[in-house]
């Protein structure tokens, strides 16, 4: 297998992970087996594209809350039973200077050993710009974490959100997005809509069925995904609307060796799988709203 489709597979594989959510709806992104949960801490973050505010709780007490956006920390917004967060918290935006106390703050709430969840919401405030802030790669790098690797058994940090939002709202990451109407043909035509960043896509059932465009490598991957897995993406694209069949698209967030997303649509029965060159989130998002003129 060629090593760099790697993390495409992993993005992929992430579709059929089952969410755990804890008492008041936060999200467990690493049981208390979890033989690395800050490996799962940072993968949560690296899929948020968009402005989010991530609340971490260990089930031994402490809490932390980051504003992240495009994959990079932007501030610490509040910190319980966590002793030294008084260096990191009321920075605007967090520098390279901060990078070896935040880590810290991040090894304490993701103690081993004990169950971590997390919780997302608005931004805290303002302030979203993806250029400044910790990139979570440098943190990853520097903690010798692998951001692409996903260990059986254990809870993937992929789908962020129980819920997507309405097209006019800012998604959350994962990215999804819901049309107006639930036509089931025009799947093709999404695909053309999105543009040269969608790199490789495969469409099955429905009117647009076997249609594919890009590396044969890519939709040979794709396919043989979808013919293993087909059950699973529709249990979780289920998990993500709001009743179990609509219309809905969701974009994973791009991996860090070669910057691909992972687009997975659905109008129906009929879904699409595609890779997307880089974020491609304004792209994704005008060819869906395209699909309800």
């Amino acid at each position: 297998m060629n090593r760099a489709t790697l993390p495409i597979l992993s993005r992929l594989r992430s579709l059929q992970a089952t969410s755990s959510f804890a008492p008041g709806g936060a999200r467990v992104i690493a049981a208390a087996d979890d033989r690395n949960p800050l490996a799962q801490l940072l993968r949560a973050v690296n899929e948020t594209m968009l402005g989010r505010s991530l609340q971490f709780d260990s089930a031994s007490g402490p809490s932390l809350t980051l504003d992240v956006s495009g994959r990079r920390v932007l501030r610490m917004t509040s910190a319980i039973g966590l002793p030294g967060a008084e260096s990191c918290l009321g920075i605007e935006t967090l520098e390279d200077e901060h990078k070896d106390d935040l880590i810290k703050l991040l090894q304490a709430i993701a103690a081993p050993r004990h169950e971590l969840r997390v919780t997302s919401g608005p931004i805290g405030r303002g302030g979203e710009q993806v250029s400044v802030g910790l990139p979570v790669a440098l943190l990853a790098d520097l903690l010798l974490i692998d951001l692409n690797e996903s260990e059986p058994g254990h809870l993937a940090p992929e789908t962020d959100e129980p819920a997507p939002v309405e097209p006019e709202g800012a998604p959350s990451a994962p990215s999804s997005f819901q049309p107006a109407s639930e036509d089931d043909s025009g799947l093709a035509d999404f695909a053309a809509a999105f543009g040269p960043d969608l790199v490789a896509w495969l469409i099955v059932d429905g009117e647009d069925a076997g249609k594919s465009n890009g590396p044969e490598e890519m939709i040979s991957h794709l396919r043989t995904f979808l013919e293993d897995e087909r059950e699973a993406v529709d249990r979780q694209l289920d998990a993500l609307s709001p009743t179990p069949g609509a219309p809905i698209c969701v974009l994973l967030g791009a991996t860090l060796i070669d910057g691909h997303s992972i687009l997975c649509a659905r109008l129906s029965a009929a879904p699409i799988l595609g890779v997307v060159e880089g974020d491609g989130t304004s792209a994704a998002l005008a060819a869906w709203r395209g699909l309800a003129l």
